[in-house]
């Protein structure tokens, strides 16, 4: 039986005014009020029916895509495979940022939900265990892209994060690097961040390298805290000669920190960054990086969950691209 809006304003002693105010003007409802009907809501299935006259059983053509944030360049072109995916088939697109917080996440699956969108793409593992569990109560197919998701048969599309690293860290050995640091996005925030110093980890003990917990520092995504990092690193009384850097954009910051200090990277510091954006191949020194297909991760994607919503795959799917190294200038050879 299907719960109405009446039996939530019954059920959380409430009016149906009460209730309405807190789906579309919560700032109007007391705290206490709104988290009361939220949790009557939650505990009965109830989601909201944005778009009315009872279109609970037909598609809207739409499709909701979560990433984590708005200001790394790297989620805009895998959003643009995404979009041109979903035009393509006659699908529109709902966007919105999380910005790593769990809460926003889920409100805005919820969201999702209440405007009747036939399939969710969430770009990289979610961050509230909620989200899912809300998701496949109401058999709504979602599909991840950027990470797989531990514990779960979920759908995914992505590349080997740890494998990735190691071509990097591969790469820094082979032109004779021995001590390498890494500055690494957040563990707390993303399950990429931790896998790609996974894999670094692992290709410093495939070479017989010691791991030192000093030459690894976390830090959010943003040039400013790249060069703030490295420069604690090239203060360091013994500094590495490397540095993997989790995305480009703190590896942007990392070689503003070695201009600062007069170091020179590509003759005598090694920076390698991950993502491949369009600004690396003109820095100055050209940045080598780590290439992942970001596009095409959201094209396929994309496709593979349309294809889930009008049943034309009825198996979960897994599909794992891949990456390539991009040489260019910012690792000299040692020795």
């Amino acid at each position: 039986m299907t719960t109405t809006m009446t039996d939530i304003a019954r059920l959380a002693e409430v009016s149906m005014a009460t209730v309405s105010r807190v789906i579309n003007t919560p700032e109007r409802v007391t705290e206490k009020t709104r988290r009361r009907v939220l949790r009557v809501m939650e505990e009965n299935n109830y989601v909201y029916n944005a778009l009315a006259g009872g279109l609970s059983k037909s598609s809207t053509r739409t499709l909701g895509l979560i990433i984590p944030t708005i200001t790394n360049p790297i989620f805009a072109v895998s959003t643009r495979g995404v979009q041109k995916a979903a035009t393509s088939r006659g699908y529109s697109l709902l966007l919105g940022s999380t910005e790593y917080e769990p809460q926003l996440e889920f409100d805005l699956v919820r969201l999702y939900l209440e405007k009747r969108v036939d399939g969710i793409i969430f770009s990289g593992t979610p961050l509230d265990n909620r989200s899912l569990d809300y998701i496949k109560t109401r058999g709504i197919p979602y599909l991840v892209t950027w990470e797989t998701v531990d514990g779960h048969e979920a759908p995914y599309v992505t590349f080997n994060n740890v494998k990735a690293a190691k071509q990097a860290v591969d790469y820094f050995v082979s032109m004779g690097h021995r001590r390498i640091a890494m500055i690494s996005g957040l563990f707390a925030e993303t399950g990429r961040a931790r896998k790609r110093w996974q894999g670094y980890r692992e290709a410093l003990a495939y070479w017989g390298i010691p791991y030192e917990d000093s030459l690894v520092i976390q830090k959010d995504y943003s040039v400013a805290s790249g060069r703030e990092a490295a420069g604690r690193l090239l203060k360091m009384k013994q500094p590495p000669t490397a540095i993997f850097c989790g995305n480009d954009i703190l590896a942007y910051g990392a070689i503003a920190a070695a201009r600062d200090l007069g170091r020179q990277v590509g003759v005598d510091l090694g920076i390698i960054g991950f993502d491949d954006l369009e600004m690396s191949a003109v820095m100055n020194p050209p940045l080598t990086t780590i290439r992942i297909p970001g596009q095409k991760m959201g094209s396929v994607g994309a496709n593979a969950l349309i294809d889930i919503v009008e049943k034309k795959s009825l198996e979960t799917v897994h599909y794992e691209l891949e990456t390539d190294l991009i040489l260019r200038s910012s690792v000299p050879r040692l020795g």
